[in-house]
């Protein structure tokens, strides 16, 4: 599996423009920050495992609308193990959310969107 598919981005621009991505990527980084912030703080202090589970799916269904391939996938596989209930604080898992969400930002920004 590639990290990105980057064509969405391509096919998202086609259908709302330029801007209006510009402004939705904008949201994402913004919630998608704030998301694996709060994943790891309910994680850390053992939190309530609904919570935990609404917020590494947001992040999972946001990151695979943007092409935020690993992302989405790394999500898909903590919100699994929420679910079977064998989901046990993993703070290499936390910080490869992270580093997948980093590595994103960057290939964007190397398409030249800027969303600063």
């Amino acid at each position: 599996m590639s990290e990105h598919d980057l064509r969405v981005l391509d096919q998202l621009t086609e259908e709302v423009g330029a801007e209006v991505l510009n402004r939705l990527l904008r949201t994402f980084f913004g919630e998608a920050s704030v998301r694996i912030a709060d994943f790891n703080r309910l994680s850390t202090s053992n939190g309530d495992a609904s919570e935990m589970h609404r917020t590494v799916h947001s992040l999972k269904s946001a990151a695979g609308s943007f092409g935020a391939t690993k992302l989405a996938a790394l999500a898909a596989e903590l919100e699994q193990d929420i679910e079977d209930g064998v989901y046990r604080h993993d703070p290499a898992a936390i910080a490869q959310l992270g580093a997948h969400f980093e590595a994103f930002k960057a290939a964007v920004a190397a398409r030249g969107i800027s969303v600063d």
